[in-house]
């Protein structure tokens, strides 16, 4: 009876064994798959950061590149301007006189020194 016993024990304690391979097994494998899990999460979220700052970047460029449009469009505005009263007679004749300091043919001019 004594060696039955053991015999019995003996193939509960194999029996008890084998489920905590088995179970050890299971644990290692939900280890492995919430590690890739992790380690998927974790690439997620470089990627979205790294997108996330290239749209601040490239919404800086456009920023930057509209406020030189408008610099650009007010030079263009004061250019047309310009380019009007160099039509004009009056206007050209008086940039004459003071920039190149012509004058008209018989006409004096003062020249006051300080």
């Amino acid at each position: 009876m004594k060696t039955m016993r053991k015999k019995a024990l003996k193939s509960e304690d194999t029996v008890s064994v084998i489920p905590g391979r088995y179970k050890n097994n299971r644990y290692s494998l939900y280890r492995l798959v919430s590690a890739v899990c992790f380690l998927f999460m974790i690439c997620l979220l470089l990627v979205i950061a790294a997108q996330y700052i290239q749209q601040l970047r490239v919404r800086q460029e456009l920023a930057e590149l509209e406020a030189r449009i408008e610099t650009n469009r007010d030079k263009q505005v004061a250019l047309e301007i310009e380019v009007e009263r160099l039509q004009e007679l009056g206007y050209i004749e008086s940039q004459a006189r003071e920039r190149l300091g012509l004058v008209k043919p018989g006409e004096l001019i003062f020249q006051l020194e300080d």
